[in-house]
């Protein structure tokens, strides 16, 4: 009896542990899945941002044009705060001068017109022309005084206007024939500095155009100071008020010193003229004089 007990109870414990051990297979095998699942929903996890990158990459895509856009913005404030080309001076001149500028630039196209004109005609050869030094001389010697005031009246030069009038007050005597000779010189000369006086008004107008302009340049530039309303001037505004202020000054006085230059040359010309003139038709006269006498021995 206590071996049969022993048996069953030893059947018992065997049936107990097999039991157990088929209920540790099944738990094993219950959670073997387990770990697949946890494992593929692990795997799921970590894939998920690899397949919604490119949806996180398209803002970044969008955000792009977004960046693009300041930097394109920027482009045209980079490009106005570049410096600007260059001016030439001419060009600066010009733009700096204005109206009184243009004024001035008729003025020296006109005083180099005269100027070209007063060296062509105020000269010693067309003073006492050589032809007619030469024909008077032939004449008086030939003793052709008909001649010799022909000569004198057909011509327009100093000259020929002294010797014309001499020769018509010669039957009143030498001295009346030398006091007309004289008066007729002092007409010529008269004309002749009316004619140069012109250059005499351009010197003297020059400083005074240019001084206009610089009071003008000088307003322009206050006025921009003045009319900032206390923000800070444009240099630039400033700086083109002075450049007119100086280039209209520098323009008036470049006029103003070459005319009364030429103007004091001009004026020594005709007394030059004046004096060689005077100088022929007195030894003309004397000529025509002594010839005469000449002529009434024979």
């Amino acid at each position: 009896m206590a071996s049969v007990a022993l048996w069953s109870v030893g059947r018992g414990r065997r049936a107990w542990s097999l039991g157990l051990f088929f209920a540790y297979v099944t738990a094993c095998a219950m959670l073997i899945p387990v770990p697949s699942v946890f494992a593929q929903d692990m795997k799921k996890d970590a894939e998920a941002p690899k397949a919604e990158a490119p949806k996180a990459e398209v803002p970044k895509a969008e955000a792009a044009p977004a960046e693009a856009a300041p930097a394109a913005a920027d482009a045209p404030a980079a490009e106005s705060s570049s410096p600007p080309a260059k001016k030439s001076l001419l060009r600066w001149a010009i733009e700096a001068s204005g109206p009184i500028g243009l004024f001035l630039l008729c003025l020296s196209v006109y005083f180099t017109a005269l100027v070209v004109k007063l060296f062509m005609e105020l000269r010693v050869s067309e003073a006492v022309p050589a032809s007619l030094v030469e024909k008077l001389e032939n004449a008086i010697k030939e003793r052709k005084f008909q001649e010799a005031y022909d000569a004198c009246r057909d011509n327009d030069s100093f000259l020929a206007r002294l010797v014309r009038t001499g020769v018509a007050n010669l039957p009143n005597g030498r001295a009346e024939a030398k006091e007309a000779m004289n008066a007729t010189q002092d007409e010529i000369v008269t004309n002749l500095e009316a004619r140069i006086s012109y250059l005499a008004i351009i010197g003297t107008l020059g400083p005074m155009i240019g001084l206009v302009g610089t009071i003008a340049g000088m307003i322009a530039s206050f006025q921009e100071i003045a009319t900032a309303a206390g923000a800070q001037p444009k240099p630039e505004k400033v700086a083109e008020g002075i450049s007119t202020a100086l280039f209209i000054t520098l323009e008036g006085v470049s006029l103003s010193v070459p005319a009364i230059f030429f103007f004091a040359f001009f004026r020594n010309r005709i007394a030059q003229m004046a004096m060689e003139s005077a100088k022929v038709a007195e030894r003309t006269i004397t000529a025509l004089l002594a010839a005469a006498k000449q002529t009434k021995k024979d």
